[in-house]
């Protein structure tokens, strides 16, 4: 482990952003993590935590101690007839975790395949797709407070998750490091086809193992979301806004064609559809552009982090006045 000073970090990001980090230090331990907030605290520097930097818009120049959880083991903790419980260390590559889960035996994290980024980012943002989130296979998350220093083990009730938050990134954001997390997994193969593709795709060729589902899952990725090694990006930018029921009401009668999702809190319309129906597919705003075929997606052609963060505001804006809707961006600033 080494503490390096004026660190590029555009490899970092899957935006391909330019920046510098004024120190780095990548570790494989609590006790390593804790020499750097020793330098940290006598240098007076801040700490923070970088993932895998598929959620990051990162600025120019990133102040302090930027640290990365390198581990990547797995344990398992327990294993009966019904189900198995796995420790993950941070570190490990989210989609080589679910493909090694299938190919143990393991389900439920089929849906969620091809993902990118590493575990300890999962429930941060407690991530999710088609129909499934990760809070559904998480017992406890583990790491470490960077104020105290102290551990911590919380439960998944703890861990406070809902659509896209956790306590990580409200009261506890900045403050903890994630070095493991625990799954409770099944041993049944049961899948979940309750989104739309995957439901047409399964009535189409037959109910999948849980296996071939991760498979549609890939193959679906693929073909709405363009891959950051050819065309640099974050993937999904903007949440889905969850609005009033009257307010909901109020659009729909204007576009009677909004696809929506009733939940008890209100009422989920898809940011892409929003955004599509003012033609922005393939909008430009300088280095940055909304990609030609999924409007969540920004792709970033050799720009800056304050291009990107352009380039979104003028998305929000545009669909705040025509529609009256605060979008929400997914990736959080990174300097």
């Amino acid at each position: 482990m080494s503490i390096q000073q004026n660190v590029p970090l555009k490899r970092f990001n899957t935006l391909g952003v330019e920046s510098y980090a004024e120190y780095m230090a990548q570790v494989t331990s609590i006790e390593q993590f804790k020499e750097v907030a020793e330098f940290a605290r006598l240098s007076g520097l801040k700490i923070k935590v970088l993932g895998g930097g598929s959620n990051v818009v990162m600025s120019e120049a990133v102040s302090g101690v930027v640290v990365q959880y390198k581990s990547a083991q797995i344990a398992l903790l327990s294993d009966d007839n019904a189900q198995v419980l796995i420790r993950v260390d941070a570190g490990f590559n989210w989609h080589d975790l679910v493909m090694h889960s299938l190919k143990q035996g393991w389900y439920g994290l089929e849906n969620l395949a091809f993902i990118p980024g590493l575990v300890g980012a999962a429930p941060v943002q407690n991530i999710g797709a088609y129909g499934v989130e990760v809070k559904d296979c998480i017992q406890h998350v583990h790491g470490v407070f960077i104020d105290s220093l102290e551990e911590f083990h919380f439960t998944a009730e703890e861990c406070g998750f809902e659509y896209r938050e956790s306590i990580f990134k409200q009261a506890l954001e900045g403050n903890v490091l994630i070095t493991a997390v625990d799954f409770k997994l099944s041993k049944l193969p049961t899948v979940n086809v309750s989104y739309a593709p995957l439901d047409q795709m399964a009535k189409e060729k037959g109910v999948p193992t849980p296996l071939e589902l991760a498979h549609w899952v890939i193959d679906v990725r693929k073909s709405k979301l363009p891959q950051p090694d050819q065309l640099p990006n974050a993937g999904s930018f903007f949440k889905n806004p969850v609005i009033t029921l009257e307010m909901f009401e109020g659009l729909v009668s204007r576009y009677p064609a909004m696809p929506h999702y009733k939940l008890d809190e209100g009422v989920k319309v898809p940011a892409g559809w929003l955004i599509d129906q003012l033609g922005f597919k393939g909008k430009s705003f300088g280095p940055v552009s909304v990609h030609k075929q999924q409007a969540l997606v920004l792709v970033n052609h050799g720009g800056k982090g304050v291009d990107v963060l352009h380039a979104a505001d003028e998305v929000k804006q545009a669909v705040l006045d025509h529609y009256g809707i605060q979008l929400e961006q997914e990736p959080r600033l990174f300097a």
